[in-house]
């Protein structure tokens, strides 16, 4: 009943908007609130939605999605579900931001492949004490040799390949910094980049001859004053039309912690974001008992940041899972920081995807528990469940655009 139902909204949907509609699942399930999967004060989207509707029309340029939050977004199997289907409907320009979370002794996502055969010191984004700056990719790592190799390969996703011919590197560029040369698969030098250049602080943009799906990094020392190499991501991109989805996470990160990174609301700006999506709370709603006060306050620092660097961005906050605590336990901090999410949000129109009220609300971690949706440590998910998280949100997105399309191009 509730499929039929669906494709009968679905193709009156297509009725009413004609060829500029845009199609998605309709993920049904029992224990989903499918009447909520909406975007909240979504009207405040409406430069986003003209966006991927020009994109859609006309083919040409570029959409940009970065997605910023915690060990869900660094897993990258919530935010590949939604970059695959963006990039099978407006198209694929690309891979987008990576960062080598192998290589710092961490979980990357599973589209790329990173390794060195040199040795990396790594800085988390949750350790704030530390002196390294942190960057875009919520995690920084530096070698001190000279010489040393980083490799990075992408992976084809659901029949998207992500080779790329431009590449925006991410690092500490500096006169203290080693300079890089660019290889390919069989050590053929295809660049270099360094100091030297000036196009940006910390950023080099590189062309490549032709695509490639592996690139390997070298330090290079000119000088005794170059003494290491930090490194804060890469952007990968194959210079087509298309969609950008950008992601980056870090693991146990919260709100505060991105507040405490020195580069990162700065390097976001590399991305040139037409959306950014901020999806934390889940490690602030972890201490229950005890939930931070502040969390709307350190969330309106962070947007306050990340939209004077981007005042071309719109910004949409989404609400944690619900999930337990200590693996069995219900966990009551998780509905206190969604409330807080969503009073904050209401209270200043901003948009919001309320994921704990759509995935079914208070104590539904027992039903994705039981349908095998949920890890044995009772908070992160399988990769079905993040699969059907990343459906989940574009299909929102995608309800957002269509009344957006209606109203603005009848």
């Amino acid at each position: 009943m509730k499929t039929s139902l669906f494709l009968s909204l679905l193709l009156i949907a297509r009725a009413v908007y004609g060829q500029d509609t845009v199609s998605y699942s309709g993920v049904v399930a029992d224990f989903l609130q499918p009447d909520v999967n909406v975007i909240h004060n979504s009207v405040a989207l409406s430069h986003f939605y003209d966006k991927l509707y020009q994109l859609k029309k006309t083919k040409q340029g570029t959409v940009n999605i970065l997605h910023i939050g915690d060990s869900h977004i660094q897993a990258d199997f919530l935010t590949q579900a939604a970059r695959t289907q963006f990039q099978q409907e407006f198209g694929n320009a690309g891979r987008g931001f990576v960062f080598p979370g192998r290589v710092g002794r961490t979980n990357e996502a599973p589209s790329i492949y990173s390794s060195s055969k040199a040795a990396w010191d790594s800085k988390r984004i949750i350790y704030t004490q530390e002196p390294t700056p942190i960057g875009l990719g919520a995690m920084t790592i530096t070698t001190l040799q000279a010489q040393a190799n980083l490799l990075i390969r992408t992976h084809p996703v659901d029949n998207l390949t992500y080779s790329f011919n431009r590449i925006t590197l991410l690092y500490q560029k500096d006169e203290a910094s080693f300079h890089l040369a660019l290889k390919d698969s069989i050590g053929a030098e295809l660049a270099y980049a360094g100091a030297y250049t000036v196009e940006e602080d910390n950023v080099s943009r590189i062309v490549l001859p032709r695509a490639l799906n592996q690139i390997e990094l070298v330090t290079l020392q000119s000088q005794e004053t170059q003494t290491r190499f930090s490194l804060y991501g890469l952007v990968l991109e194959n210079g087509e039309p298309g969609i950008l989805y950008h992601a980056t996470g870090g693991n146990g990160a919260k709100v505060k912690h991105y507040l405490d990174a020195a580069l990162f609301a700065d390097q976001s700006k590399v991305i040139q974001p037409d959306l950014i999506i901020i999806s934390l709370g889940t490690n602030e709603a972890i201490e229950h008992p005890y939930v931070d006060p502040q969390v709307a306050h350190y969330l309106d620092q962070l947007i306050t940041r990340l939209s004077t660097a981007n005042p071309q961005a719109q910004i949409l906050l989404t609400t944690p899972m619900d999930f337990y605590k200590k693996k069995t336990r219900r966990n009551p901090g998780v509905e206190q920081v969604r409330n807080a999410i969503v009073g904050y949000a209401d209270s200043h129109n901003r948009p919001y995807w309320d994921l704990f009220s759509v995935g079914g609300g208070k104590n539904s971690a027992d039903l994705w528990k039981k349908n095998g949706l949920l890890q044995q440590d009772g908070i992160h998910f399988t990769k079905a469940g993040y699969h059907l998280q990343g459906q989940l949100l574009y299909e929102a997105l995608i309800k957002g655009y269509h009344e957006y399309v209606q109203f603005r191009y009848p």
